[in-house]
């Protein structure tokens, strides 16, 4: 009995130090977890002082000193060229007399963009925003508004050439656009929706696009941007990080789900227009008596590419050289042509009266012929090489 009731005391006695044993270690885990708890909250949590900035300790000090973070990072190039050339980028307005209203005439103001080109007052913008106007008006932020001389518009090239009669003024040069290499950081400046000297960045997304001319024969080659382009924008330049002119922003796709797709007309071709327009007072444009399309076929036998004749006028200076439908010009003076537009854009650097050899392929066998370039006749208002049906 006693030994059975002393070994009964002994579990007792060892029982109670179990659970206090436990108790303990309870406490002690609790106490640990919670430190743990505490350290990872301000290692992770609690944001850490970054570089450039003070965080001092209120207690320590009485106040929390609030300094401010770092500005972002800015390129400052692109922030040069926008200040160097934005004071020669104007806005514009023409008045049209459209209409008649009870006997008065209603007028419609169109507001577009133009970039001032020589310090002596000449300035780019497009012909569609001049086209048929009765009246324009050169609007400079900082010197007023001025009324402006149509030098010479021209639809093909949708370009026009105004002069206003001020001196030494800030204006920008034209780059070489056959310089422009897809990628490229470009910035368009213009007036979008009457907003005065808007910026957009963006980088050339192709060169050499070929862009059909609305009611004509005619395709031209355009720089293509993703530079932001809306209404407003037209006439005014598009230019690269050395502050020079790539094109003159002319165009956008509009339609719906589709964004980044702007074109402007290439500098050199501005180049081109622009000395025709000091000289003659218009393009003086020289012509084959064609009527050409695109060909691609890469199946049959060569060319793969170049302009296939769909008509020949008759004694042209096409005819005159022994070209007939279906042959495929792939050159002229040595330079290829791979697509409508190129072909168009190598005659812009040729006068009436100049003599080219065409290289071009008849019945699969290439061939060269000797050719002289006239005047065309629609630029000496007379009917249409191919009329409209």
């Amino acid at each position: 009995m006693e030994r059975h009731h002393g070994f009964n005391n002994r579990s007792h006695r060892g029982g109670a130090w179990t659970f206090i044993g436990y108790i303990s270690f309870g406490i002690l885990g609790i106490l640990l977890g919670a430190a743990l708890v505490y350290g990872l909250f301000f290692l992770y949590l609690v944001p850490q002082a970054e570089e450039g900035v003070v965080v001092t300790d209120p207690e320590e000090n009485g106040a929390v000193e609030d300094v401010p973070l770092p500005a972002p990072e800015r390129d400052e190039n692109i922030v040069d060229v926008v200040e160097q050339v934005m004071p020669a980028v104007v806005g514009g307005s023409s008045h049209f007399d459209v209409a008649e209203f009870e006997g008065l005439p209603f007028e419609q103001t169109e507001s577009a963009s133009g970039v001032i080109i020589s310090p002596d007052g000449y300035v780019i913008t497009n012909h569609h925003v001049i086209e048929n106007a009765e009246e324009i008006k050169v609007i400079m932020p900082e010197k007023g508004i001025f009324e402006a001389e149509l030098v010479g518009s021209d639809k093909m090239t949708d370009l026009a050439l105004l002069k206003i009669d001020e001196r030494d003024l800030t204006y920008v040069p034209l780059a070489d656009s056959g310089k422009s290499r897809v990628g490229e950081t470009v910035l368009a400046i213009g007036n979008p929706l009457g907003l005065q000297q808007s910026v957009t960045a963006g980088i050339i997304s192709a060169v050499e696009r070929q862009v059909m001319i609305p009611g004509t024969d005619y395709a031209y080659t355009f720089i293509q941007t993703d530079a932001v382009v809306n209404p407003g924008n037209s006439g005014g330049p598009l230019v690269n990080l050395n502050g020079e002119i790539v094109g003159i922003n002319t165009a956008k796709i509009a339609l719906p789900g589709v964004e980044g797709i702007g074109f402007s007309v290439p500098s050199n071709t501005v180049d081109r227009v622009t000395r025709d327009f000091l000289e003659y007072g218009r393009v003086f444009r020289p012509h084959m008596g064609v009527l050409i399309e695109d060909w691609l076929d890469y199946d049959d036998p060569e060319p793969d590419m170049g302009g296939r004749l769909v008509d020949v006028v008759p004694d042209s200076p096409a005819d005159e050289a022994g070209l007939v439908p279906g042959d495929i010009i792939v050159s002229i003076d040595d330079q290829r042509i791979d697509f409508l537009a190129q072909l168009f854009d190598i005659m812009l650097y040729y006068y009436p009266d100049d003599t080219v050899t065409i290289t071009f392929y008849h019945d699969g066998e290439q061939m060269e012929t000797t050719l002289t370039f006239e005047e065309r006749p629609d630029n000496l208002n007379e009917e249409p090489l191919f009329p409209e049906d």
